[in-house]
């Protein structure tokens, strides 16, 4: 009896499910090839850990009379330039109890971390509400010739461990 051979062009189930199988691994070897040198790739770090300059203390003065002392945000250097009693400060924008971004609430009038709930005063970054254990961090300034810049090193921080506002923290005076 002669046996008759299974033909080439159609597969098994087996073969049908190894070849799906080993084009799945492929597409996703490929995938994963092709994610992997986007974090080798350096990225040049800006704002953050940079000197951020801001322009003249007039113009962010002005800017203050205009908006009856809204903050002004910065967001490549991550921080609120606020009218502080006295003269400028700027206020790292990162929530001192679990380091989310605080936004400025116009409705409310000062800063509301949308995380837990903790709310900061708009003029001193002070803690009036919420689980925040000390005020929002200052960043060091400096007024020169072109202008206001403010330095945003994480590691240099103005770093208020009692929850008031104390003028001693003020660098820019108006």
């Amino acid at each position: 009896m002669i046996r008759s051979r299974p033909d080439p062009a159609t597969l098994g189930r087996r073969q049908a499910l190894r070849a799906a199988f080993a084009a799945a691994a492929a597409i996703a070897v490929t995938q994963l090839a092709a994610a992997v040198p986007a974090y080798l790739r350096v990225n040049r770090i800006e704002g953050l850990g940079a000197l951020v300059p801001v322009g003249s203390r007039d113009d962010i003065l002005a800017a203050f009379a205009r908006t009856n002392d809204r903050p002004i945000l910065n967001i490549a250097g991550r921080f609120w330039l606020l009218r502080a009693p006295g003269g400028i400060v700027a206020a790292y924008r990162k929530c001192t109890h679990l380091g989310c971004a605080v936004p400025f609430n116009d409705a409310e009038d000062r800063f509301h971390c949308p995380c837990h709930q903790s709310v900061y005063d708009k003029h001193t970054a002070v803690v009036v509400s919420g689980p925040a254990p000390k005020p929002l961090q200052l960043f060091h300034i400096k007024d020169d010739a072109s202008g206001l810049i403010v330095d945003t090193n994480p590691l240099n921080v103005i770093d208020r461990t009692d929850n008031r506002w104390d003028s001693a923290h003020l660098e820019i005076r108006t």
